[in-house]
């Protein structure tokens, strides 16, 4: 089979001290230092760059690259983008680098363009198949990572309007571009528009414009030997003769002109991207000396330098208020909290008048004392939910099982005002002020959606003394909100009170200008909570058939969606903390797939890919016992959702948060599947293998999956084998290493109840059997240092995490 030339799609060259590269098509570019140091000098700005790290390069941008002695490469991927639809109001862009916007997938990145580098270095001996396949690795990889869409819009400040313009300019050069349109898509007259870029930039939009077309114009004329016509044309130019008076003028020359005077003296290379066989032989040396040290399943960390790991994030969601007064989900509670896994305990419903009941102007809290005990009992800080919001047991995303609706005392204002300034103050009698000023409270927003399928629409409506409101609308949830913050504010200032509780997969549609409305109030939260279940977004609109592909493979869901909250929350400048109080695969819990091995990487590669994005991360639930009902009374396998079984038995998720919580303060390294920390002077190295879910799940509608054919559903992955190599011990001498590992093979819960019996329905002594069978293999080994180097042999198979800690023990 023949194939074509690769390097025809791919363009490697070395770059020179102080050499300024500026590209204009639509390829993508990017610099990747191989050996040594770069500094990227750009419109003023710096970024540095060491061995091994990337900056993909913007379209038309001038970048002026220092580089010394060291090895820097360009890396030019031919690229091609079809934009079918020309009323789409976006702008597609690559951008990204491993410096001061990193991402998990940095690592692949870095590893695809080593690879690629070493196969131009030898190319006269590699396989074209074989360059094909790095080179299509890191296009996806690129596509799915650091692919990016902006659009102009409207509500940003005059900065923003005019950094957005001018980006767009500088992507789009190229095509015909009309100050009108430009002003339309911001809702601002053109005169303003002009007004405002000029003040910014120093120029007029149209001479900005102009200026960036004959930056390729000139670029093209030097470098090719193109037509002027066809130059001009490529630029954006749509009138020749108007082309060349504007390159006159600006330039003092024809174009032909300056064609003929910048090559006076230059000598043509007949390949500008060859590298002189003097330099080839060094760099063909220089590959061979690092194949021992370095490849792709082998990795070396300098546990030398470190920063600052703000994990105490943890929430866990303890479920229905009225859930906690029952003596073995209690026990359960405090079992988990053995290890302090969760700083926060949510629970919703506390305020639902069948638990905080009163008669008259009388409360009895009885009740609501006992469930905030066994949440301080267990160590957590609550936090509480005390919207209208009952229970419900979710089979399917069309069929609840169980449903306890919520008993409104009152719908009058007063009266709900009454509520909350009668239980802060009886809290802080019992309490103290200290201890309530920690709690955190939410305030939840009616969703029409769960309203209806509780058949409790009226309980978002309330009387408010000008008449009656529908809270579950914007505006008047946010007067509604304002009220009750300034009561709990006059009693506890120091209390945090924020919302919504928006549903990421039901309630998307105008959150900017909800968002937008909340910060021009005088009152405004001191968080922003959303709720985030992927696979339920991706499912719900297949049910209701709102997709035309309702197949979502984008395994960073939830990272890419909390990435534009966070931008939006920026964006408005509204001050608000962001708080994903509920995150899962799915809020159903009838699933298998909450009972397989994925949920300990699924939990791992989530909550360590947003940890840096939002300010509290909940877990969405921790016992399958608070989602029972009859058609669970003999099953111990259901698909629940919690990270414990209904009679206690620790899942995988369990563990995956015991894991978290062993990490360090201090951040070493991360990376997809991996993370390094440090505590004092022991080390923690937390790594996992994630294998997504496939097509067959998200178009299963009808439960058809079940604890023999679970794993059908993930992708077929390959094992994972590192060599980790942690330079950098200060001190020589015996280092003890001590591994946890569960996973679908070792301690998960699922296979060890598949080993028993088919049947799950356990008496006592088999559910203490299970507790014990159900846990993280330890193995704790040994070794010598002398050279400042640990080395870590790690084989992980799909589905499993494995922590190591590290610490000196005496010789």
């Amino acid at each position: 089979m023949k194939l074509i030339n690769p390097w025809e799609n791919i363009k490697i060259k070395k770059i020179g001290n102080k050499e300024v590269i500026q590209n204009f098509d639509d390829d993508i570019h990017l610099l990747y230092v191989l050996v040594g140091e770069l500094s990227v000098e750009s419109e003023g700005s710096y970024l540095t760059l060491q061995k091994d790290d990337f900056f993909i390069l913007h379209k038309s941008k001038s970048y002026t690259c220092h580089t010394g002695d060291s090895k820097v490469f360009q890396l030019s991927l031919q690229y091609f983008y079809s934009e079918e639809d020309e009323s789409d109001p976006y702008s597609y862009y690559f951008t990204g680098d491993s410096v001061k916007n990193t991402h998990s997938s940095d690592m692949q990145v870095t590893y695809l363009l080593n690879q690629l580098v070493e196969l131009y270095i030898f190319k006269e001996q590699k396989r074209i198949s074989e360059i094909f396949e790095v080179y299509f690795n890191l296009i996806n990889t690129l596509e799915k990572k650091y692919f990016v869409k902006v659009q102009l819009e409207s509500d940003r400040s005059i900065k923003q309007k005019v950094e957005e313009v001018k980006f767009y300019i500088d992507n789009n050069f190229d095509k015909e571009i009309r100050l009108s349109d430009l002003a339309g898509k911001l809702f601002v007259s053109e005169q303003y528009l002009s007004k405002l870029f000029s003040n910014e930039i120093g120029l007029s939009l149209s001479e900005y414009l102009i200026r960036k077309r004959l930056e390729k114009v000139r670029k093209d004329l030097f470098e090719t030997e193109k037509s002027v016509t066809n130059i001009a044309f490529s630029a954006g130019f749509s009138n020749i003769n108007s082309f060349n008076r504007l390159f006159k003028k600006y330039q003092g020359l024809t174009p032909s002109e300056y064609r003929r005077e910048s090559k006076k003296g230059i000598e043509i290379q007949s390949s500008p991207f060859a590298i002189p066989n003097e330099e080839l032989t060094d760099l063909q040396k220089y590959f061979v000396e690092e194949e021992e040290g370095n490849s792709a399943d082998k990795l070396k960390i300098d546990i030398s330098e470190s920063e600052d790991f703000d994990y105490d994030k943890y929430l866990i969601n303890l479920g229905y208020a009225g859930d906690l007064l029952h003596t073995s989900f209690a026990q359960q509670i405090r079992y988990t909290q053995e290890q302090n896994a969760f700083r926060y305990g949510r629970i919703w419903g506390l305020f639902n008048n069948v638990l905080f009941e009163q008669v008259g102007d009388e409360f009895d809290f009885t009740k609501v004392d006992e469930i905030l005990q066994t949440v301080l009992d267990a160590g957590m800080i609550p936090f509480l939910e005390l919207g209208f919001k009952g229970k419900l047991i979710h089979e399917t995303h069309t069929k609840i099982i169980k449903k306890e609706p919520f008993e409104l005392k009152t719908n009058r204002m007063d009266g709900i005002l009454l509520r909350f300034t009668t239980f802060l103050n009886h809290c802080i009698d019992k309490y103290g002020d200290e201890e309530v000023s920690k709690w955190i409270i939410e305030i939840w927003k009616p969703n029409a959606l769960v309203l209806k399928n509780t058949d409790q629409e009226q309980l978002s409506l309330i009387e408010m003394g000008d008449g009656q409101v529908d809270i579950s609308q914007y505006p008047h949830y946010i007067r509604y909100f304002s009220k009750i913050s300034e009561s709990i504010k006059r009693i506890v200032p120091g209390m945090q009170v924020g919302g919504c509780g928006l549903s990421l997969d039901i309630e998307r549609g105008d959150m900017r200008n909800f968002l937008r409305k909340w910060k021009q109030e005088k009152v405004k939260p001191d968080f922003i909570s959303i709720g985030i279940y992927p696979i339920d977004e991706i499912k719900h609109g297949y049910v209701v058939e709102k997709r035309a592909n309702p197949i979502s493979h984008d395994e960073d869901y939830m990272l890419n969606k909390i990435k534009e909250i966070r931008t939006l929350l920026d964006e408005l400048d509204l001050g608000t903390k962001l708080y994903v109080t509920e995150f899962n695969v799915t809020i159903l819990n009838r699933e298998i797939v909450n009972d397989t091995a994925f949920k300990g990487a699924y939990i791992l590669k989530n909550i360590l890919s947003i940890l840096s994005y939002c300010d509290l991360i909940g877990y969405w639930q921790l016992s399958d016992l608070t989602v029972t009902s009859f058609d669970t009374a003999k099953k111990e396998i259901f698909g629940g959702a919690g990270i414990l079984s209904k009679n206690g038995v620790p899942k995988i998720g369990y563990y995956a948060f015991k894991f978290l919580k062993k990490l360090g303060p201090k951040r070493i390294f991360a990376s997809e599947n991996l993370i390094v920390t440090r505590k004092e002077k022991q080390y923690q190295l937390l790594c996992y293998h994630y294998s997504h879910l496939n097509a067959t799940y998200y178009y299963d509608t009808i439960g058809g999956f079940h604890k023999n054919n679970a794993y059908a559903i993930f992708d077929n992955e390959q094992p994972i084998d590192w060599t980790i190599e942690l330079n950098g011990f200060e001190a020589a001498g015996k280092y003890r290493i001590t591994k946890y590992s569960i996973g679908k093979n070792n301690g998960n819960f699922l296979e060890e109840v598949n080993a028993i019996s088919q049947i799950d329905h356990f008496d006592k002594e088999m559910i203490q059997y299970l507790k014990q069978k159900c846990v993280p293999k330890i193995e704790i080994l040994t070794q010598i240092i002398s050279d400042d180097k640990l080395v870590l042999e790690i084989h992980l198979s799909p589905y499993d995490i494995c922590l190591f800690d590290i610490q000196k023990v005496s010789d």
